[in-house]
């Protein structure tokens, strides 16, 4: 449950810096505190269906990755649809362009955090190794 709410979290800030890049690069002022909480129920939605997709594994991993960039597209188009998000001026092509970023971004931070983990890991075995050394 922890896990699942950082990445909620991660990827709620990680959507809203680029919300804030792209409306910067095309002049917008401000960001309505309304955006905040929208894009938090599409990131809540998005990791809901993320944790249905995990347990489906296939061998093919861009498989997995196009399933779940596709699923996400969907899901800011529903979000898109309902609070109005393309007729305030944002075209469909940036939200899709954005949904693959934040999934790229999202992927990177969870391989260095998986490395991380692995380096945590062979750190414990080499000191537990160590110590089964010194008792022979």
């Amino acid at each position: 449950m922890k896990r699942f709410l950082v990445n909620i979290m991660a990827s709620t800030g990680i959507t809203l810096v680029t919300l804030a890049s792209v409306g910067t690069l095309s002049n917008a002022r401000f960001l309505f505190i309304s955006s905040v909480f929208q894009s938090l129920g599409a990131n809540i939605m998005i990791n809901l269906g993320f944790l249905l997709t995990r347990k489906f594994e296939s061998s093919y991993a861009a498989l997995e990755i196009t399933l779940d960039i596709g699923y996400t597209i969907i899901i800011l188009i529903i979000f898109g649809t309902v609070f109005d998000w393309f007729t305030n001026g944002t075209p469909l092509l940036i939200l899709v362009i954005m949904a693959v970023l934040i999934y790229s971004l999202g992927l990177l931070i969870g391989l260095f955090r998986m490395r991380e983990d692995i380096n945590a890991i062979n750190k414990l075995l080499r000191k537990r190794n160590n110590k089964s050394n010194s008792r022979r």
